[in-house]
């Protein structure tokens, strides 16, 4: 006996061709969505190729230029040792994606797996909750802090500090979704043709999870970038000479009245970056909502 996929309590499903350019579409009928994404795009491009764009060495000290206001030389000015503030945004851009991009891996790497069994395997739902309300009882970056200073500072541990901080909301996202996808008649199809519990994870309850888990990671990209800031502002993220958006305010704020746009530039670059990214979430989240689906 077959199943019928209008019997089903979900649409028929798309190619994944075709749910692309469905998508994608959406993503660009959106004008706040696609503002979004071309800053985001035009930020990891810089971040990628930093070598290439930045004028000077981001290290480069000139005891000649201290404290130099925004010129055609120097488009961000000059620090107080005469380094090019330009270049060294663009390298704390570097740093900032990646520890963004690194961060909401691992949180995924660890969280998922912990959502699903959470969802589907009803023994093991309290003490997951338990221990997701234990970590979410911490603000993200009292957290993310607190493990930086048992670590000690460096790149890595910017990135498994946000990471963990970030786990409590993936496992939630996660559960959740189990918990509504177990219910549905597919799943019950499914286990009515012979399907293990392995098979039901992997290929019917996951695959239909991964709309939300996108939404997460990327609603969870700007939070994790805005942490990097906070933990290198303490000197407890990438240190120094490495440069960092964190590090560049926290150099800023003995020179604020001498040289305002140290501090002013990297924080425009992390504002901008993060409110681009939150445009592209939400975005993300109308483009891939089943309901919107349904009337496209």
């Amino acid at each position: 006996m077959t199943v019928e996929a209008s019997t089903l309590d979900i649409p028929v499903a798309v190619a994944p061709a075709g749910m692309r350019r469905r998508v994608l579409r959406r993503i660009l009928r959106n004008p706040l969505a696609v503002t979004g994404l071309v800053v985001v795009c035009v930020a990891a491009l810089l971040a990628i190729f930093a070598q290439f764009v930045a004028p000077f060495p981001y290290d480069q000290v000139n005891f000649n230029e201290p404290l130099r206001p925004p010129s055609g030389t120097h488009w961000f000015g000059t620090d107080s040792f005469g380094r090019d503030q330009f270049s060294r945004a663009v390298y704390g851009l570097r740093a900032s994606v990646l520890v963004g991009l690194l961060s909401v891996v691992f949180s995924l790497t660890i969280g998922v797996p912990f959502g699903l069994f959470a969802g589907f395997y009803g023994v093991l739902d309290p003490v997951v909750s338990r221990l997701t309300d234990t970590l979410l009882a911490f603000p993200f970056l009292v957290l993310a802090v607190g493990l930086a200073a048992i670590l000690g500072p460096s790149l890595t541990t910017a990135v498994i500090a946000i990471g963990v901080a970030q786990i409590p909301g993936v496992v939630r996202v996660t559960r959740s979704e189990t918990l509504r996808l177990r219910g549905m008649d597919f799943v019950a199809a499914a286990v009515a043709g012979g399907a293990g519990d392995a098979v039901l994870l992997r290929r019917h309850i996951l695959p239909n999870a991964t709309n939300a888990l996108i939404v997460q990671a990327t609603v969870a990209v700007p939070g994790a970038i805005i942490g990097e800031a906070v933990l290198s502002f303490l000197g407890l993220g990438v240190r120094p000479p490495t440069s960092s958006l964190g590090i560049m305010l926290a150099d800023a704020q003995t020179f604020v009245r001498d040289g305002p746009w140290m501090a002013v530039f990297p924080g425009l670059t992390i504002v901008v970056l993060a409110l681009a990214l939150n445009l592209l979430g939400d975005g993300l989240r109308d483009a891939l909502d089943p309901r919107e689906s349904r009337s496209a």
